[in-house]
């Protein structure tokens, strides 16, 4: 079971560098920023952090 200092250093790093690559992602080749391609790709993001922080935080019994 992971200890709560080290869930919130894990998740908001993720979270961070996540969302970083995810903004520069959104970028097309002229280097406008598309809006509906950053939620569509924070939202998967999100639910992958979400996926593994419920597995790895669930009781081993």
């Amino acid at each position: 079971m992971w200890d709560t200092k080290r869930q919130i250093i894990w998740l908001v790093a993720g979270v961070s560098f996540g969302t970083f690559i995810v903004y520069n992602d959104a970028k097309d080749e002229f280097g406008r920023f598309d809006a509906t391609v950053f939620v569509f790709w924070e939202i998967i993001l999100l639910a992958i952090i979400v996926t593994l922080f419920w597995l790895y935080s669930r009781k081993k019994t």
